[in-house]
Parts: structure tokens; sequence; C-alpha cells
């Protein structure tokens, strides 16, 4: 690659000179317009930086300085000046540079450089108006922000820094954008707050759409730029107090635990918890991870410390005590779950979760009248809360079954105990009817949802089988019939099921087409070769069975397979393991009539001796060539949201049936 050629200048060591070619080139070369030709400036710019700060450090050690008596140069008394020449080089600069370095240019000329340096306005030699400096010293800017941790972590830094002018120019922001996209490839440990801020501030999110975008950047970290955006996140203000931490390291292993976790690799997850607690054991999100991961290999032990060792670093994190709790209650430990329900409930007295979680523990403890006191404060709290209604609902028909077992003289005083104990049933009714209603609306979702899916299962299943479920049924219950001889198949009536094996098997070019009327039903049609050549459209339509004709035993017979099966033609054998027996429609009797003359296959059959009542319709070949077709991965999805829907169907049904029993 020419450097100099590409950035269409000559060869200089003036960084500033560098720049203005590069900014005055970028205006033809846009990343997004061009991004091929971008790479190329950008990578001609790099090596030409470089070249000029590794010349910068040679003539450091060879400059000399000389006063120059021919032309005496006036100065202020307040600002020397000196008069600098410098021989350069270009053609040994490699003396100094890796020789591998593809930077390195040959027959670079020989210059003279005459450079008078004012020391108290140096930083007058910068262009403070090049663009190229500019988004420079933004990006440094960027990477102070980042390498210092506190400010890393804080919105409020990003904020202030994107309300820089250079972000809302509209000639640079683009390019601003993808410096900054490309630095955050290997700098991406950051809150999602933070990456909120960025895209708001550069809608990243929309340009990763784009084709160019993504093979510009790592496809990976496109991906988990968008997990950042989409899903909850970690802190990060917990390792403020780590002063000694290598913070980013720590980061890493924690997010690719956290990660692994989302999706259930959990031999992954633990090689990355592991080296991540060797260097931090006491972050609360971390620990948070390992208690997730010890509740999913079943180290009941192991998630307990875990949310315990929280608890001592962070005692208000109501979470970790709630979590404990359902560790306690999933292992059948009820009471050490109530004490964690009721140490929340001391914080927070009408904690929804908490009360449910103590209610249940109470009704499994046996507490029936607890239960019912805790349940009711729940309903005051979450009106809308239909577990707890229904529970509640339970209780109350527990007490009444209890109280009628009892004999007839107990039965009416503790009936009014029990009334006066459970109170009256107005409030009760005015949380149990919207609660119906919206069983009943779920139940009747679901249902009209079944009906839906059973459809799409019904219409897969035959387009995959060619045969109903209810010839199936009758598959079943009648059996195959192995047909040898036509005298046999006569004997078989219409939807049969028979196996055979039929010889001197020849294409008919009759093809059958299931076709659309206008109501949206299916319906079978036949055309012959000819016909479809006529009007123009052979080929335009697949057809859905091919008709052949063969002998079954001594009789020609037609068949309908589903495959133009060039390897049975070859042998002239078909033998089928399942067909159905249907009648011969009479267009189908005609068009085997003409075909046969076209195609010269009267010698061969006899149209009088064809059997004229009965086809089959093979389901199912025999032969290795023909694999059997795998079931559809449409039926599987279906069948599975068929099991979802009745759970919440029969669901429902069962939360009516215990909300009436005692409305």
């Amino acid at each position: 690659m020419n450097t100099w050629r590409i950035l269409d200048i000559d060869p200089t060591d003036d960084i500033s000179t560098i720049k203005k070619a590069y900014a005055k080139k970028l205006k033809m070369h846009h990343p997004e317009d061009d991004p091929e030709g971008y790479q190329q400036l950008r990578e001609a710019y790099d090596r030409a930086i470089k070249m000029a700060k590794q010349r910068e450090k040679i003539q450091k050690a060879e400059v000399t300085f000389t006063a120059d008596t021919e032309a005496p140069v006036q100065t202020d008394e307040d600002n020397p000046i000196l008069t600098v020449q410098r021989r350069l080089s270009f053609q040994h600069i490699d003396a100094t540079l890796d020789r591998n370095d593809p930077v390195v240019e040959e027959d670079t000329p020989i210059l003279t450089v005459q450079h008078r340096l004012s020391f108290q306005h140096i930083d007058a030699t910068l262009d403070r108006n090049d663009p190229v400096e500019q988004i420079d010293t933004f990006m440094e800017q960027v990477k102070a922000l980042y390498d210092d941790f506190p400010s890393r972590i804080n919105p409020e830094n990003w904020t202030k820094l994107l309300r820089s002018d250079l972000v809302w120019n509209i000639h640079q922001s683009r390019i601003v954008s993808d410096r900054l996209f490309h630095f955050l490839h290997e700098h991406h440990h950051l809150p999602k707050s933070v990456w909120l801020i960025l895209e708001d501030g550069f809608q990243w999110r929309e340009l990763i759409q784009k084709p160019f975008y993504m093979d510009k950047h790592s496809k990976k970290f496109c991906q988990y730029y968008l997990k950042q955006l989409d899903e909850p996140g970690l802190r990060f203000d917990t390792l403020l107090a780590a002063t000694h931490l290598d913070r980013d390291l720590f980061l890493s292993y924690r997010d690719a635990a956290y990660q692994a976790l989302k999706e259930n690799q959990l031999e992954q997850a633990s090689h990355s918890l592991n080296p991540a607690i060797a260097l931090f054991a006491d972050d609360p999100e971390l620990l948070r991870l390992q208690g997730e991961y010890c509740q999913r290999i079943g180290d009941t032990d192991g998630a307990l410390d875990a949310y315990s060792r929280i608890i001592s670093i962070q005692p208000d994190d109501i979470d970790s005590y709630l979590t404990r709790a359902y560790i306690w209650y999933n292992n059948q430990h009820f009471t050490e779950a109530q004490k964690e329900c009721e140490y929340i409930l001391s914080q927070l007295p009408d904690h929804p979760e908490a009360l449910s979680l103590l209610g249940k523990c109470q009704l499994k403890l046996g507490n029936t009248t607890q239960a019912k006191v805790t349940f009711e404060q729940l309903l005051a709290a979450c009106p809308h809360d239909y577990e707890a209604l229904i529970l509640l609902t339970q209780i109350r028909a527990n007490m009444l079954k209890q109280v009628k077992k009892l004999p007839a003289k107990e039965r009416k005083h503790a009936l009014q105990q029990l009334t006066s104990q459970l109170g009256e049933r107005k409030g009760l009714n005015k949380q149990i009817l919207p609660a119906i209603h919206f069983q009943v609306t779920i139940a009747t979702v679901a249902l009209a949802l079944i009906m839906l899916f059973q459809s799409l299962l019904y219409n897969a299943y035959v387009d995959h089988t060619k045969s109903t479920p209810t010839s199936n049924v009758k598959l079943l219950q009648d059996g195959l019939v192995n047909v040898s001889s036509p005298e046999a198949l006569e004997q078989i009536g219409p939807n049969q099921f028979v196996q055979a094996k039929l010889t001197n098997l020849r294409s008919l070019k009759i093809y059958q087409y299931t076709k659309t009327d206008k109501d949206g039903n299916s319906y079978t049609a036949y055309e012959n070769y000819l016909t479809l050549n006529e009007t123009g459209d052979i080929g335009k339509i697949t057809p859905s069975g091919y008709v052949k004709i063969g002998y079954l035993g001594d009789t020609p017979i037609l068949v309908i397979t589903k495959h133009s099966t060039i390897e049975i033609e070859k042998t002239g054998i078909l033998e089928f393991e399942m067909g159905q027996v249907m009648d011969i429609p009479p267009k189908v009797l005609m068009d085997t009539k003409k075909m046969l003359q076209d195609l010269e296959l009267t010698s061969l059959f006899d149209f009088n001796k064809l059997n004229q009542n009965q086809m089959v319709e093979v389901k199912y070949l025999t032969i290795p060539t023909i694999p059997s077709p795998s079931t559809p991965l449409e039926i599987y999805i279906y069948g599975l949201i068929l099991l979802v829907l009745c759970r919440f169907f029969f669901g429902s049904l069962y939360n009516l049936y215990i909300i009436t029993r005692v409305y």
C-alpha cells in the first residue's frame, strides 16, 4: 500500500499536514458510503502518523542547533526563536523500525527542513480547528473517562461527554460514532444506564441492522450490545470499595458467568464463577449468580451460603431474604421459610410475595386460622391476587366441610361461630366476581386458541401422512391387507389400506393437483400432460401426485405415487408398505385411455383388461432409495403449543371450580 499516494501528499513528518490530508480525503471516503475506501484511508493515516512519530524520535537524537548567519531572524525579546536544521533520510528510518513493519516506504527523498519554534507558543503549531485533532482529543477523553472506574460508572459523566459539539456536528458525528463503537469492542464493561445513554446519542441499535455496519464490526459484539440494552444487567457500584482489584478482569468473568446462566450452560458458568470468586468474593452480584448456580445444580447448602453472605454484606437486601425463604420452602423447611417471611414483613408489612409465601407456610404447618388472616391481609393490599383468593376460598370451604361433619346438635352452634369468625361474605364476593370473570376469560381464550392450533395440527398431519386421523384409526382397526392378485383387490372396498407389489410400472404423465376453491376449501384435480402443454400450465404448479400404471398379477391397475420415482421406473417394480384403495375418478379413466395411445403403451397394457373401478394411492414406499419423509417441525410446534394451552384451559376450569365451590 502506498501511504502517501492514498493521502495524496508528499512524504512528510509533519503530523499536522498528515491530519489535514486525512480530513480532506475523509470527505471522499465516508465510512458509511465507502467502507472499503475508508478502511484503506484509515490504515494509510495510521501508518503515516506512526512513521512521523518514529522519525521524531530519531530527530531528537540527531538534530543539531545552528545559528542562521545568512539571514538573521528578528525576534521579540520575550519570545526567543531557534532555527533548527534537520536532514531527514526516509530511506534509513527502517533502522529504528521493525524490519517486518509494512509501513516503511521505498525511494523516499532526502529533505532538509528548517523549523522556527516558539517555546512560549508551541501549542500554536496545532490547528485547533482540525477535525481529526478534535476527534482524537474526544477519544482521549473517552479513554480517560473509561480508565477511571468511579467516573466510568457514573451516567452523568457520559451525558456531559456526549454534549460535546463534536458529537452533534453533522459532518463529524458519524465518524465519532464509528470510532466510539469500535473503542467499546474492547472496553465494554459499563452499567446498563450508560449503554442507554450511548444508544440515545448514537442509535446504534438501528445501525446494527444494516449489513455494512455488521461487516465492519464484530457480530459477536453487536449481539452483546443489544443484550446490554434489553436485559436487566448487573450492578457496578458494588466494586467501588475494591480499589486493588483488577476490575475489568473480574467483570469479564462475572459477565461470562451471567451469560452462561442465562443460557443454562452450567459447566461454562462454573468455569467463570470460580476465578471471579478467587479475585473478589464479596461482590453481592457475583454471590447472587453463585446462589442461582447452586440452586440449579441442587446444592441447597451452597445456595443458602451465597445468599447469607449477601445479607451479611448488605443487611437491608430484602430480595436475598425472600430468595432464601423460597429455598427453605422448596426444600420442605416451612418453619425456616416462615421466619424469613416474618422478618421481611417486619421491615415491609405489605410485601406481597412475603405475605403470599407466609400464608402458604402457615397452611403447610397446619395453621389454617393464621393463614386465613395472612391471605386476607394480602387481598387488602392486592385485591387482584387471584392465587390468594383461591387459597382463601379453599380455607373457607375446608372450615365449612369440617363443621358439616359434626353431629346435628353441635352443627348449628358451630356454624354460627364459624360465620362470626369468617365474617360477612359481601366483601369476599366483590373479589370473587372479578376472579370468576378473569378465569372465564382465560378459559375462553385458551379454548379458542386450542381450536385454532388443533386445526393447524390436523392440516399439517394430513399434508404429511396424506391421510386423515380417521383413516389411520380405521387402519389400526382393520389392519393392512396384503394384496397379491386382482381378485383380492376387487373384494376390498374404498379407503381400505393394502400392501402390494406391482411390475412393469410406467408413467402415464397424468398429474394430481391439490387446489383451493373460492370458499377456501381444498379439492383434488387431475390433468394430463397434453392438456397442460396446450394451455401452457406445464411446470407452473407442483403436482401432489403422479398417476402410473402397472401389473398386479396379470391385471393392469392404476396407482398414484407422491414421488416422480425415476429409480422405480428403471426397474419397473413398485413395492409399497401402505396404500389406500380409492375409486377411479372418471377424468383419470378418460385420460388413461388417451395417454396409453399417445405414449404408445397399448401393446403393453390393454385398456379393456384394466381394473376400471379401483386404484391405489400409495402412502409409504419400501424401496431404500426413497426414504420416508421426516416429521415436519411444525407438527411438533403445534403439538407443544396445544399442550400448553390445554394446561391453561384445564387450570382455569379447576380454579373456577375452587372459587365457585363456596360462592
